[in-house]
């Protein structure tokens, strides 16, 4: 019975490591109400400077009401917050842009990170959160783009209509705006863009968690002043993740990136005593490390963190002004609205045949 017991704890750590949220909910909102005060459109921040708090509810969504929803759903929304490319056998900066192609080269073969597995859904397998956050850019585009051929609203009725078409739309521009910041975020954090995820095989188990989310609740109340003032200075850099040709080339710069800093993060890591990774009979057995308390991890992770929050930051704020440019500039002071985004319908991925996908992963 013991010993039953002990497995089922191990697989559900091992299931909720996994899948664990990346910057936490202090992390993804403070990104995302940064991003709000980097946008250099001022027809568009002049708006969302009246919404960081729906912007940073938004960035949330992902990891709260979306991990709650029938396993149909999230069976392909897990996989949109991490890149494992190491499953492909491949280093980030050599992995196609266009998933399609990704999909055809690499289904079937070894699977690179798993003893005698083959790689039966690259969506799966490997994860797909560079074109998640490419998904919600077009979805931000398409619904402004709408906004030039509608009318605004005139009147205060009109105004406060949730059904008026130029309302519909500039709410849903703004809605896949905020949920895009959440997976951009997502690839900011080093832990995202590895297979060892909670890093037990580098003797470091439990840090996903610990980095991201522990360590974060140290910040003051000036995480965001932190995370703003980082950004502007890497503006001045035109950084490598903002010169791609489009979201996703952007995205793998960034991720490329973030697994570089793994290294740096592990060896200020306070482990007192390290994680211990058994396979019995097909099984992980976990134990994770023994750490000092998060406020000193805090104290060694503070400019790695804010480094890579303010990455994210400023990528989000990017987009954001590419989408409204590419949608022709809509007039934002238009909307009045109060209508708030407070649990948005999931919206499942639309750059891969999710079907094909589940009929090859339930073989």
């Amino acid at each position: 019975m013991k010993i039953s017991i002990l497995l089922l704890l191990t697989i559900l750590i091992s299931i909720n490591s996994e899948f664990a949220n990346a910057w936490g909910g202090r992390g993804h909102a403070a990104i995302c109400e940064s991003a709000v005060y980097l946008v250099k459109n001022q027809n568009l921040k002049e708006y969302l400077q009246n919404k960081p708090h729906m912007m940073a509810h938004l960035c949330n969504i992902p990891d709260i009401a979306w991990r709650n929803i029938d396993s149909k759903f999230t069976v392909h929304g897990n996989a949109t917050h991490y890149i494992n490319v190491e499953s492909l056998g491949l280093a980030i900066k050599d992995v196609p842009t266009d998933l399609k192609t990704i999909i055809e080269k690499y289904t079937g073969t070894e699977n690179r990170i798993k003893e005698n597995a083959k790689i039966v859904s690259i969506p799966q397998d490997m994860g797909t959160n560079w074109w998640r956050a490419d998904q919600f850019y077009r979805r931000a585009v398409a619904a402004a783009t709408e906004l030039k051929t509608l009318t605004a609203p005139s009147t205060s009725k009109e105004e406060q209509d949730e059904n008026f078409a130029y309302n519909k739309s500039f709410f849903e521009m703004i809605t896949s705006m905020g949920l895009m910041g959440h997976f951009v975020g997502d690839n900011s954090q080093p832990f995202h863009v590895t297979s060892d995820h909670d890093g037990y095989a580098a003797g470091h188990g439990g840090i996903h968690a610990y980095y991201e989310d522990s360590a974060v609740a140290f910040y003051g109340p000036d995480l965001q002043t932190k995370i703003v003032a980082a950004s502007k200075k890497m503006q001045t850099t035109n950084p490598k993740f903002l010169k791609g040709a489009n979201t996703v080339e952007k995205m793998k710069a960034l991720g490329e990136i973030s697994y570089g800093e793994i290294k740096a993060i592990l060896k200020v890591d306070p482990v007192i005593t390290p994680s211990v990774l058994k396979v019995e009979k097909g099984m992980s057995l976990k134990t994770a490390a023994v750490r000092k308390p998060a406020n000193i991890g805090y104290k060694n992770f503070e400019k790695l963190m804010t480094t890579q929050m303010a990455r994210s930051a400023t990528l989000l704020a990017s987009l954001w002004d590419e989408a409204y440019k590419a949608a022709g500039n809509p007039e934002a002071k238009a909307y009045k609205s109060y209508k708030y985004p407070v649990n948005p319908e999931f919206v499942m991925p639309d750059y891969y045949d999710t079907a094909a996908a589940e009929t090859k992963t339930k073989k």
